[in-house]
């Protein structure tokens, strides 16, 4: 199963950090069809990892997804420390 951009930027966040993003949701910013929305990061790659998930995807959509697109589709305020340590590490 081929990994989306969503699930390519999602593996460079620590999963420790996955908590913080609440709220997320993906949608077709994140190269998805439809709209789902998840409790958490760790909900939504499991869920864009399933075979339901992948189903959802845009196949024809192949535009990077940026930190900043993840934080526009997420409900709560991640703190700014943690998304300048984020940014840094190239995520």
């Amino acid at each position: 199963m081929p990994e989306t951009p969503f699930l390519l930027l999602a593996k460079r966040i620590p999963p420790m950090y996955w908590r913080l993003f609440q709220g997320v949701t993906l949608d077709s910013r994140m190269g998805y069809t439809g709209r789902r929305q998840f409790h958490s990061l760790g909900q939504a790659i499991d869920w864009a990892k399933s075979s339901v998930g992948d189903s959802w995807s845009n196949k024809r959509f192949h535009k990077p997804v940026g930190l900043d697109v993840l934080l526009a589709c997420t409900a709560s305020k991640v703190p700014e420390h943690l998304v300048e340590e984020l940014k840094r590490r190239g995520s």
